[in-house]
C-alpha cells in the first residue's frame, strides 16, 4: 500500500465515515418486503464491520501520527491532499514533505498487520480522494 493512500485516509476518513452513513441509511429505508429485509441487514452488517476495522486502523495511524510535530503533521496532510506527485512543489516544501513521509514509514511497523484494513482502504479509496468531495459533502 502506497504512504498516500494511507494518509489521504487518515486526513480524510470524515468522508468515508458519512458515505458509509449514508450507504446504511439508505439500505435500511429499501427494505420493503421481509425478504429485502434480511438481504439488507446482512449488507448493512457487513458495512458496519468493514467499518469497525477501518475504524481500528485510523486509531493505529492516528497514535503513529499524535508523535508528529504540527509542521510534520500539516506536511503529510498537504501531501494526502495533492491530486498529482509532489515534483511541482518548492523544494523546502518537498523536502519536509519527504521527511515526515520517511518518519512515517519508519514509525508505522505494524501498518502490514492490518491488512484487511488495507484492502479496505484500496476498494473505498474512491470515496475518499479529494474529487469525489462534492458528492460526499452535498
Amino acid at each position: 500500500m502506497k504512504v498516500k493512500k494511507v494518509l489521504r485516509f487518515y486526513f480524510y476518513a470524515d468522508r468515508l465515515e458519512k458515505a458509509f452513513d449514508g450507504i446504511i441509511y439508505r439500505s435500511a429505508l429499501g427494505s420493503a418486503s421481509i425478504a429485502e429485509s434480511e438481504r439488507c441487514a446482512e449488507k448493512i452488517c457487513g458495512l458496519i464491520g468493514e467499518k469497525q476495522k477501518l475504524s481500528r486502523f485510523w486509531a493505529y495511524l492516528d497514535k503513529v501520527l499524535c508523535g508528529f510535530t504540527q509542521s510534520e503533521r500539516s506536511a503529510l496532510g498537504r501531501y494526502a491532499s495533492l491530486r498529482c506527485g509532489i515534483k511541482k512543489l518548492g523544494d523546502e516544501e518537498r523536502r519536509a514533505i519527504k521527511r515526515a513521509a520517511v518518519k512515517f514509514k519508519r514509525r508505522a511497523r505494524r501498518i502490514e498487520s492490518f491488512a484487511e484494513a488495507l484492502g479496505l482502504v484500496g476498494k473505498y479509496y474512491s470515496l475518499i480522494s479529494s474529487e469525489s468531495a462534492g458528492y460526499l459533502s452535498g
